[in-house]
């Protein structure tokens, strides 16, 4: 397999140690009160509780290795062993590192790559030089080395669609968010519902590889008729990975098929 392009979503939780020692030291509280404190200022400020990723900890790095033919070939989940945070951010990195693809996200420039830098930064993980090249996978115009499908898809940001992914999803006949929902990770991995995250995980892999593909039609890289063959292709797939993992299975049953508006 000529692994050409690395389609990635991250899940991760508050490390709410390290957010009470840095933003609340010296005040007293617990762990969970810095934590419930935090929030609390965050809904009054913004009106949402999503914490800065400097306080984030990887819990899933799902994957989807897309050949030169667009076609799905691997599909899983990072963290060679047991699957914990520092076996996935060695595993991304050791990946990244030995290959030479592209790596498709959406928001991964202000989420997944920056959060995996960091925590590069917080293991000791060299980077290859690559990385930091003028016009490499941190360059935010050129999608030669990094496609963050949010950011080509809005012209860099110069418009916002409300919905996001899961829009995206939504119009291409894709379930997108369904029960379980990126607020929801927190409390789902504090409850030890680990594999309901890597589920959801894998489901935003599945979305973003279909709204990747979508990219390439419109760019006039592949044909509709050629997108329809790879969806099929990666419903597939994911039937067969649902077979071996349980995973994707109510995904898989909630994808339809694309029509156009008459």
């Amino acid at each position: 397999m000529s692994l050409q392009y690395l389609v990635y979503d991250i899940e991760s939780v508050v490390d709410k140690s390290l957010l009470n020692q840095v933003l609340y030291n010296g005040e007293g509280l617990s762990d969970e009160e810095a934590y419930d404190k935090h929030v609390a200022k965050l809904m009054e400020e913004r009106g949402n509780n999503f914490v800065n990723p400097s306080f984030h900890i990887p819990v899933c790095l799902a994957v989807a290795a897309v050949d030169k033919d667009l076609t799905i070939q691997k599909l899983g989940l990072l963290g060679e062993g047991e699957r914990t945070t520092g076996n996935i951010v060695k595993h991304f990195w050791d990946m990244y590192n030995r290959g030479n693809f592209v790596l498709v996200d959406f928001n991964g420039r202000g989420y997944d790559l920056r959060l995996m830098e960091f925590w590069a930064f917080r293991q000791g993980i060299p980077i290859h030089y690559k990385h930091f090249d003028k016009f490499g996978v941190r360059y935010r115009y050129s999608d030669d080395k990094h496609l963050d499908l949010q950011e080509v898809l809005s012209n860099n940001m110069s418009i916002r669609y409300q919905g996001g992914l899961n829009l995206l999803a939504k119009l291409l006949g894709k379930p997108g968010k369904m029960e379980t929902k990126g607020e929801m990770v927190q409390t789902l991995y504090e409850d030890g519902k680990l594999d309901a995250i890597e589920d959801y995980c894998l489901g935003d892999v599945m979305d973003t590889y279909f709204v990747f593909l979508r990219w390439k039609v419109i760019r006039g890289h592949i044909s509709l008729e050629q997108e329809q063959v790879l969806v099929e292709k990666a419903i597939e797939k994911a039937k067969s990975h649902g077979k071996e993992t349980g995973q994707l299975i109510k995904y898989v049953e909630n994808c339809k098929k694309w029509e156009p508006v008459a």
